[in-house]
């Protein structure tokens, strides 16, 4: 790799592009490395954080829908005692969000209406777009803490 001080990088911009044809070239000072310059073929990509962060937030929203699909199964499913007492533990997460003022009331109240639905109409709304709410509901759920095994 070639060197060259930063003040002769900066006296000699032209000298450096054309060094670039040989390689890399360190740029130093006070005898350290301080930058590196490549030609764009040569440098590594760049992921761009906004993708990253759009993806981040897909995965995370799948998840949350596969943990309320996981739900609705187990609700359709489970036995009458079983299925009230999951329901029950439910609207106490909900009551404590509206008594401790934790969740917006928007979601309080939505989520009041949605738990006193038969589960037959409860499930879809869980699992799909629900007029827009889908997934902000899935965000703000009472299930999210509750695991099918403890209620």
């Amino acid at each position: 790799m070639l060197n060259m001080t930063a003040s002769q990088a900066k006296q000699n911009f032209g000298t450096l592009l054309g060094l670039l044809a040989q390689g890399p070239v360190a740029i130093q000072r006070h005898q350290k490395t301080v930058a590196v310059v490549v030609l764009p073929e040569s440098a590594p990509p760049v992921a761009d954080p906004r993708i990253a962060a759009r993806a981040a937030q897909q995965q995370r929203e799948l998840q949350r829908l596969m943990h309320h699909q996981q739900w609705a199964i187990t609700l359709l499913c489970a036995k009458a005692p079983q299925r009230r007492c999951y329901l029950k533990a439910a609207k106490q997460v909900v009551q404590r969000w509206h008594a401790e003022q934790l969740c917006s009331a928007d979601y309080v109240e939505q989520w009041r209406q949605w738990l006193t639905k038969p589960v037959a109409e409860l499930a879809p709304l869980m699992c799909g777009d629900a007029d827009g709410w889908g997934q902000a509901m899935r965000q703000n759920s009472p299930f999210a803490s509750l695991s099918p095994e403890t209620p």
